[in-house]
């Protein structure tokens, strides 16, 4: 059975849809939850995980900053959640981070907001790929040991964008149960982690549910730390703890992209997208915040050296007694949901670049609308981005977190600071109260920005510290050559739309030998003109193969002249390109139009017998001016 191109791709992707389902393909809140708030939830996983490696870098006595460190970051959502909360009713259409930076700031401010985003966007998926791996390594370490953390890595990445192409509904329920998973399994075991002991339930110690190579491990560590720790000052205690909260404020990032995607919110757009974020920032800050509790009280440590089992790892062994069962299902979901919390850049950033390139300043192909209402372009381009991320940092979550929060704290910075200007400008109900919350949310989220690029350039950050302006740049000059396209094809007011010409035509038909398929370009030719060449390239000058030619086009060629070039060097290209040239300077007056025979083949697996130069002469001859260039098809079948 022959399956032709156009159905694998329908297999692969589905139907294409009509542009009028685009509204079907809306969300309702409780799928718009695991689309947008999947990264923002999964960071549970590694947000916790994440003060734990600054803080125990100083030994056990470290361990006591992890919940005063924890809820100041809960501080800080409380107040982005807010912020996002106005944007998301102030601008219905979409409020993300470039738009109202834009609108309110300036274009460049605009363009920062943009470039850190997809910055941030990128990185989101290849830290979250790589942490939902490394906890299905926590619980088979075998796989680490044979290096398997890339291809997982790369796996997942392909999974993910298969999903989002096949469309926005359907990625909704792909992600939907899963994230509905991982939060049950989060929730009930912060709950009994917590109210267990309570209630009579004890938890396990944490040396108990360590094996006795864990165990041995853990008091190395101990005592190599304490030493560390009693020579420590209250300066380097500060440190630490800064250290500390800007690792740890990885775990908001995404807490954006609820108001960067509004318009994928069913009716009422605005109240649904302000209800779904205010879900996703309570549970996120209970289960951090319980996370973290936990980490603390039961003297759980992640460090170098002693992170080959994650915190949620640790954390589920001492809450469910070390049941293989109960722990594998917790790490199960929370691997599935980190490797699924890349959805929520799926879901954005295609619909960025696309704003991006609307506004002419990326490559315009990334505002299409794919078969499926997805923007195709962006989604593969991401997923490339991703890969490329994974294998320069081979797929250890430690070594991309250093990068991670950079862009996405700038852009909260930008676009708090852009909604303080626009109430300020369109003032309205409350607006006092609004920007004063916005306002609050812009100093606080700088102040984090600058501890997080004090505290983490020379571990990573310098990498986005360069690429966001490199980004900046790279629109700036597309958008300079689309102004300048649009300013040469600007038409003038006395120019009239079409005006007839007497110019002279030339035509010329490039082929090899006279068959049926260059009879119809030939014919064609004479539709256009009565000045037609035929132009032959001897590549191989085989006397015989001369001969036969003049015979046939004696026979077939009619009153069409027939130009034989030699090509002593055997190139095709060359002396077409050098013969096209020499007749628009001798001919300069002159309309010249060169015409390609093509053969169209039945089967597409029939197109690698074919040499391809058609395409190959159309980039050939694409530079020459005052050159028309257009193909005459043959269909084999």
């Amino acid at each position: 059975m022959n399956i032709s191109s156009k159905q694998f791709r329908r297999f692969l992707f589905g139907r294409p849809l009509s542009s009028d389902k685009l509204a079907h393909q809306r969300l309702p809140k409780f799928l718009a939850l695991p689309v947008f708030s999947s990264d923002a939830l999964s960071s549970v996983a590694y947000g916790t995980q994440e003060i734990l490696l600054q803080a125990t870098a100083i030994g056990m006595a470290g361990l006591a900053i992890t919940i005063p460190v924890a809820a100041a970051i809960i501080f800080v959502l409380v107040l982005v959640s807010i912020s996002y909360t106005q944007t998301i009713y102030a601008y219905p259409s979409g409020g993300g981070s470039y738009i109202v930076a834009r609108e309110n700031l300036s274009t460049n401010m605009g363009l920062l907001a943009a470039a850190a985003l997809l910055t941030d966007y990128v990185l989101t998926v290849a830290v979250s790929i790589a942490s939902g791996v490394q906890q299905i390594t926590s619980f088979f370490p075998h796989l680490a040991h044979m290096h398997m953390e890339v291809p997982l890595c790369l796996l997942s990445v392909a999974v993910v964008t298969l999903a989002n192409l096949r469309g926005a509904k359907e990625s909704g329920w792909f992600f939907s149960m899963p994230t509905y998973f991982f939060l049950i399994c989060m929730l009930v075991m912060v709950g009994v982690g917590i109210f267990g002991p309570m209630l009579g339930y004890h938890l396990m110690a944490y040396s108990d549910v360590m094996t006795p190579a864990e165990r041995a491990q853990y008091a190395a560590w101990q005592i190599h730390q304490h030493g560390l720790a009693v020579q420590l000052s209250g300066f380097a205690m500060v440190a630490i703890a800064l250290k500390a909260f800007a690792s740890g404020c990885s775990a908001l990032t995404g807490v954006e992209a609820i108001s960067n995607g509004v318009q994928a919110f069913k009716k009422p757009e605005s109240k649904n997208a302000a209800q779904t974020l205010a879900a996703m920032a309570i549970l996120l800050g209970i289960m951090f915040l319980g996370m973290s509790y936990l980490a603390q009280t039961n003297h759980v440590i992640y460090a170098h050296g002693f992170d080959h089992q994650t915190v949620v790892a640790w954390v589920s062994r001492i809450v469910f007694h070390n049941n293989p069962v109960v722990v594998g299902t917790v790490l199960f979901s929370t691997a599935i949901i980190l490797l699924l919390a890349a959805n929520t850049s799926y879901a954005d950033f295609p619909r960025l670049v696309a704003i991006l390139a609307r506004d002419r300043f990326m490559p315009r192909q990334l505002s299409n609308l794919g078969d499926r209402l997805v923007f195709a372009n962006g989604i593969v381009m991401l997923g490339i981005f991703s890969c490329v991320l994974i294998v320069a940092f081979h797929g250890k979550t430690d070594k991309l977190i250093p990068l991670y929060a950079v862009g996405v704290f700038l852009s909260f910075t930008l676009s708090q600071a852009g909604m303080v200007r626009h109430w300020f400008r369109d003032r309205g109900k409350h607006w006092q109260t609004k920007a004063l919350f916005n306002g609050m949310g812009a100093v606080a989220t700088f102040i984090v920005l600058s501890v997080i690029v004090y505290e983490k350039t020379l571990e990573g950050a310098w990498v986005v510290i360069i690429i966001i302006p490199v980004l900046m740049a790279m629109f700036t000059m597309i958008n300079k050559h689309y102004e300048r396209l649009r300013e040469m094809l600007r038409m003038a007011d006395d120019e009239k739309a079409v005006e007839a010409t007497d110019r002279p035509h030339t035509v010329l038909v490039l082929l090899d030998r006279l068959h049926r398929g260059n009879i119809k370009a030939l014919r064609y030719a004479k539709l256009l003109s009565n000045d037609v060449r035929a132009v032959r390239v001897e590549v191989h000058q085989d006397a015989k193969v001369s001969e036969m030619v003049r015979r046939e086009w004696n026979q077939w060629g009619g009153d069409i002249p027939l130009v034989n070039i030699a090509s002593p060097y055997r190139s095709l290209f060359e002396p077409i390109v050098e013969y096209v040239k020499q007749v628009r300077e001798d001919r300069p007056d002159h309309i010249v139009t060169v015409i390609l025979p093509e053969f169209i083949v039945d089967k597409w697996y029939y197109r690698v017998l074919h040499a391809n130069h058609a395409t190959m002469l159309r980039h050939a001859l694409g530079n020459i001016r005052g050159v028309i260039i257009t193909g005459v098809r043959f269909y084999t079948d």
